[in-house]
């Protein structure tokens, strides 16, 4: 019953993001679009934490994953227009994700909060905090207009709204997504079940403390035309092939650790490549879809398939097969980096 749901929320939140990034490029209001993402996560969520029914839960679920999975590629948006698709300013905002992410993992492992064994306090917790985000939101600046390209820097006709290479790029990133599903699905019971480790919180915590530096560091290099983003990806995909088969052959505490702090430039160079990947491969005006795009089909769609087929590799091979056979996933993004590495760096769609 939890993996149907669980499907259904998936499902939801790769379906919500396309059909409300297009609705917002259409009207042109990000703030208003957010701030109705926010209220039916919050809504949605005061009904799941008191909901005893399947089909009441499963209605919640769809609706919850509908708004808060477009919140993402939103505010992905919103910032790369803010900024003007610079690169270092986005990474140093979006590193406070990461600060975020890691305070809150410790803070809830020392304080034992919320109590995991009471949907009300889980709720309340997820609900306080989104009526927090919504606040700062009513005193978003507005957008900044969109300014005119001169024509010599367009490299693709004049109607379409995406290049080639985001076609590429999205099953690059697609297949380093799928191979990153092995631990986001199945990385704490590979710590419990198969290494007997408790502290999930703290290897999280590792983790994402790891790629604070790195997605900083990322965003200042790509700014300053040090490094292109398939570059990034490539070390992305090449660190998810070590990373993974360190989790492989080498089953202990010192082998998580170190790679879990490889997150650094698996995920930390990963992310601004790929975001602003995306802002260079569309145009504006479809900004929000092509970002919608990015996270129902380049992370959504890869986290379900990987999930279900990965849940059949461990309960018939066990963990070792599971993280090996999908290294063989980022190590196709690799190779596909350099088969079209020349069509990923053509010149881009439009001036960010």
């Amino acid at each position: 019953m939890v993996g149907h749901l669980l499907s259904l929320f998936e499902i939801s939140g790769i379906i919500g993001p396309l059909l409300l990034a297009h609705w917002v490029d259409k009207q042109g209001n990000m703030k208003r679009a957010v701030l109705l993402c926010t209220i039916g996560s919050v809504v949605s969520m005061s009904v799941l934490m008191v909901s005893s029914s399947f089909l009441t839960t499963a209605l919640s679920l769809i609706v919850l994953a509908y708004f808060f999975r477009a919140l993402l590629p939103l505010l992905d948006t919103y910032a790369n227009n803010l900024f003007d698709g610079d690169a270092q300013r986005y990474a140093m905002l979006r590193s406070f994700g990461t600060v975020g992410f890691v305070f809150f993992s410790i803070l809830f492992a020392v304080t034992g909060s919320p109590n995991l064994e009471s949907n009300i306090h889980i709720g309340l917790y997820a609900i306080g905090t989104s009526i927090l985000f919504i606040i700062p939101v009513f005193f978003w600046k507005q957008e900044p207009k969109r300014k005119k390209v001169p024509s010599d820097l367009l490299s693709e006709p004049k109607g379409r709204w995406y290049d080639a290479a985001f076609i590429v790029g999205m099953v690059i990133i697609a297949l380093i997504r799928l191979s990153m599903a092995s631990l986001t699905s199945f990385f704490s019971l590979y710590l419990v079940e198969e290494l007997g480790i408790n502290a999930i919180s703290l290897m999280n915590a590792v983790a994402a403390g790891s790629e604070y530096g790195a997605m900083i560091f990322a965003g200042i290099m790509i700014q300053r035309k040090k490094v292109l983003p398939v570059q990034l990806l490539m070390i992305s995909s090449a660190g998810m092939v070590v990373r993974l088969l360190i989790y492989a052959f080498f089953p202990s505490f010192t082998g998580v650790l170190v790679a879990q702090l490889m997150h650094s430039f698996c995920y930390g160079f990963f992310h601004p490549a790929a975001i602003y990947f995306v802002a260079r491969r569309v145009k504006r005006s479809h900004r929000a879809l092509g970002m919608s795009i990015y996270v129902s089909l380049g992370n959504g769609l890869p986290a379900v398939l990987g999930s279900s087929l990965g849940g059949i590799v461990v309960e018939y091979l066990g963990y070792a097969p599971l993280f090996s056979s999908y290294s063989l996933f980022a190590l196709a993004a690799f190779v596909l980096c350099v088969i079209f590495y020349k069509r990923m760096t053509i010149p881009p769609l439009e001036a960010i």
